[in-house]
């Protein structure tokens, strides 16, 4: 009962004497009682002779504010759906819908299903094209369309809808409703929909097919979703199909047709049909096309460095850059190789020198290389050396305190000493204003950026398909490939300054230099062994060392002091000197970098069923 009745009720109990605390609840009923216990027993009667008048007063007042709700009552009496199938594979249906209004009414709705998932967990949208309603006369009707959910909801305003039975037929066109298999061709049609809120007391189906269709079969399916009975009586002939209840359809029971035929009937979607209709089912998957288009205007106006002239050839690297700072500054990054290349190069200019030497294991049945690095420098000596060198020696050789150190006690040990190494070369290239901004917090701004964008969107995604209705999958693949997007032009936004340009273009210079070794640019340096181990670290950190070993197989003759190695017994060979530094320094960056874990189907053969296929829903009355 309303509160509008309520107050009424209780003023009416008021004036026959009687208190409304019938309408409060059980504890003040409870004491009420007890403070009116010393009431004189002629008190008594009269109260219940009260009651008696309230009781007669309350049922009253329940059968006037009943009666209108129980008076007002919909029912379906008969719905018939004529589904024509043309041959350019689209449906044409009309729905012929006579309902009985009981009381006042404004019309009725038709809730149409119009979003289902594949198998593969895409969404398969079924393009539905309303072409209005008309009474039984022809006339039109006023509908509104809405999206709710995964349904097409039509609201029918039909006039004079009280006490009345009026008819509301129906048209609407479906595009891609039909299945095609390797051998028939198939409509699976949820004739009624199995969604009603009223029961369908007569409910009919008519399939046409095109002229001269060969191979016509059918089945009907009724009951409720799911429902493999078939109470209804089917009847082929020539080119059409008619399907009749035997019984009515209760509360949200339905009636669902297949009809199969030969194939070569109805024009079957060619390839970039289905394409097309994949793609606009998934519409999310577009989604990263406005992201990649802002990304890119993103990377073309702040990502790129600035133009410079044509790369000429350089005969030797920018003046004041070691080899860490070359090779960072020509991919923004502060790799491995660069910090063993650095390693190299302090060789090179005699502040350590490496040791090769086997290892025995399992009382030498196997043995591996190991490296010992030997401090040739002290400390007090290494004053002049750049940041990231002075810390590179001091993360080896424990800041002077061990002056010989093997390779593999580095192991899960070295790696606390990178952050700082990769630290002071960006801080070095900052310094000296080659880049806008330090490339590695670029990157990582990105990453962060396309991670977090990519939840968001997939947590949104998720929210408008439940909404929607659509399938989940769309979105997270738009999700994952826009967080991609984000990422992979994020890699290559670090833009340089111009001076950093033009740095950067003098390295790349020295690096066709040491790539192409040719007999005139050779004559252009002094070719000696000094000048090959001067620039070896270079070439090793731009991963050019072959090219440039290949110019001084006949000038590096002799093993360097600052590098022992076990096979230059048999004979030195620049190549295989540099196969060996390239060993060391794989080996190198492996362990330097280590770090220990942390703990931590069709509607033949028997898959049928009411309420499959396409189409159905339900409806009610407003």
């Amino acid at each position: 009962m309303n509160t509008f009745a309520t107050k009424i009720l209780a003023t009416v109990l008021r004036g026959a004497g009687v208190s409304p605390a019938i309408f409060t609840s059980p504890q003040k009923v409870q004491n009420r009682r007890r403070d009116a216990g010393a009431t004189k027993s002629g008190n008594h009667r009269g109260g219940w002779q009260r009651l008696l008048c309230t009781a007669t007063f309350l049922t009253a007042i329940i059968a006037v504010f009943s009666a209108p709700a129980a008076a007002r009552q919909l029912k379906i009496q008969k719905f018939s759906a004529e589904v024509f199938v043309q041959q350019d594979s689209a449906l044409n249906v009309t729905e012929t819908i006579e309902a009985n209004f009981i009381g006042s009414w404004h019309g009725l709705y038709r809730s149409i299903p119009i979003e289902y998932v594949t198998p593969q967990g895409f969404n398969y949208s079924l393009f539905v094209k309303f072409d209005g309603a008309t009474d039984a006369a022809g006339h039109s009707l006023k509908v509104e369309s809405s999206r709710e959910r995964h349904y097409l909801k039509l609201k029918i305003y039909v006039d004079d809808a009280n006490d009345a039975v009026r008819t509301i037929v129906l048209h609407y066109r479906v595009t891609n409703a039909l299945k095609y298999f390797e051998d028939h061709d198939e409509l699976y049609w949820n004739a009624t929909g199995d969604e009603w809120d009223v029961p369908i007391e007569s409910a009919t189906a008519q399939i046409l097919l095109p002229p001269g269709v060969t191979g016509i079969r059918a089945l009907a399916f009724t009951g409720s979703y799911g429902s493999r009975a078939q109470n209804a009586d089917v009847v082929t002939s020539d080119n059409s199909v008619r399907v009749s209840m035997l019984r009515p359809l209760a509360f949200h029971e339905g009636l669902t047709v297949v009809v199969g035929w030969d194939k070569g009937f109805v024009k079957e979607p060619a390839t970039r049909d289905l394409i097309n209709q994949f793609l606009a089912s998934n519409w999310p998957i577009f989604i990263p096309v406005p992201v990649f288009l802002f990304m890119f205007w993103l990377w073309y106006t702040r990502g790129r460095d600035p133009r410079v002239a044509s790369i000429a050839v350089q005969y030797a690297p920018p003046e004041g850059m070691t080899p860490a700072e070359a090779g960072t500054l020509v991919d923004d990054d502060a790799a491995m190789r660069d910090i063993t290349a650095t390693i190299v190069d302090l060789a090179v200019r005699g502040y350590l020198t490496i040791e090769e030497k086997d290892s025995q294991h399992m009382m030498g049945l196997y043995s591996n290389k190991d490296y010992v690095f030997h401090m040739h420098k002290k400390p007090a000596e290494w004053k002049g050396l750049k940041s990231h060198e002075l810390l590179l020696l001091a993360g080896i050789f424990a800041n002077g305190a061990s002056p010989d150190v093997e390779l593999s006690t580095l192991q899960n040990e070295f790696y606390k000493n990178l952050p700082g190494i990769k630290d002071a070369i960006f801080d070095t290239l900052m310094e000296n204003g080659y880049f806008q901004h330090r490339p590695d917090y670029v990157r990582s701004g990105f990453i962060a950026g396309g991670v977090i964008g990519g939840a968001l969107l997939f947590v949104l995604g998720m929210r408008l398909s439940q909404n929607m209705g659509m399938a989940p999958a769309p979105f997270m693949v738009a999700a994952i490939i826009s967080a991609a997007i984000i990422v992979g032009f994020g890699w290559f936004m670090p833009a340089r300054t111009a001076g950093g340009a033009k740095a950067v273009a003098g390295v790349l210079g020295f690096e066709d230099f040491l790539t192409h070794v040719e007999a005139d640019r050779m004559d252009r340096i002094a070719q000696t062994p000094e000048t090959f181990e001067k620039f070896l670290p270079f070439a090793m950190a731009l991963g050019v060392e072959k090219k440039w070993v290949g110019a001084f197989k006949n000038i590096y003759t002799q093993p360097p002091s600052w590098y022992q190695g076990n096979s230059f017994g048999s004979g030195f060979y620049p190549l295989m000197f540099v196969n060996s530094l390239d060993n060391m320094t794989a080996r190198a960056g492996s362990v330097m970098a280590s770090a220990p874990r942390g703990s931590g189907g069709s509607g033949f053969g028997g898959g049928g069923s009411s309420g499959g296929g396409f189409g159905g829903g339900g409806g009610g009355g407003f």
